[in-house]
């Protein structure tokens, strides 16, 4: 039976799909610093958490969700750390998408060590 790829991993990756659309969606293209941050920022949840997704091989490696988490900590400070200019829509974008992918990703990681202290005391 194969194993189920885990929620926290799907939504992620759509995350990652809003922040690549979000500069256009939202019409913040002409701002270079907040166009490329959304770009390759949704790019790495999208990836890594796609492949987490779908490979249990993939799901089993921590490095996958501090990635992740990285990346959501950027998203929070990046409005105030680039001075991002323009909308409050866009800052609150960031913010909120930041912590969705911390707090998923804190969570997977959280498992993913417990699951192993667990194995590792049999």
């Amino acid at each position: 039976m194969r194993p189920m790829m885990k929620w926290e991993n799907v939504v992620t990756a759509l995350i990652g799909v809003w922040f690549i659309m979000s500069p256009f969606t939202l019409g913040y293209t002409h701002q270079p610093f907040m166009t490329v941050t959304s770009f390759a920022g949704g790019a790495i949840l999208l990836v890594a958490a796609g492949a987490a997704a779908l490979s249990e091989s993939v799901r089993r490696q921590t490095w996958i969700y501090l990635c992740n988490g990285l990346v959501g900590i950027w998203f929070i400070i990046a409005p105030s750390a680039l001075s991002f200019a323009g909308d409050l829509g866009d800052h609150w974008t960031s913010l909120v998408g930041g912590i969705v992918v911390l707090l998923l990703n804190g969570a997977l990681l959280y498992n993913l060590a417990r699951a192993r202290f667990v194995q590792r005391a049999q």
